[in-house]
């Protein structure tokens, strides 16, 4: 196995008194927690080829989401453009 112990990913690691737990699995992640980028780094030295949020007490954590929308809720605008100059 890649990156050592799978049991390593449940060792807490503390960020200011909170918990960051990743997973050595695939699944889902949480782009929008606070503690992502903290992971991502542990994930990292561990030699992880994919990990998840599963079992962290962040999982559903979106300080970090941003405060507009990611979608689009309006059409493209259409404009007739006349061919005689």
């Amino acid at each position: 196995m890649i990156g050592g112990n799978r049991k390593s990913g449940r060792k807490d690691e503390k960020m200011k008194g909170k918990a960051i737990n990743p997973s050595y699995r695939r699944g889902k992640r949480n782009v929008f927690c606070r503690f992502y980028s903290k992971c991502l780094d542990a994930v990292i030295r561990k030699g992880w080829m994919h990990w998840n949020c599963a079992e962290c007490e962040h999982r559903f954590n979106k300080e970090a989401a941003p405060e507009f929308p990611l979608n689009v809720n309006y059409s493209i605008a259409y404009y007739e453009v006349s061919t005689k100059v």
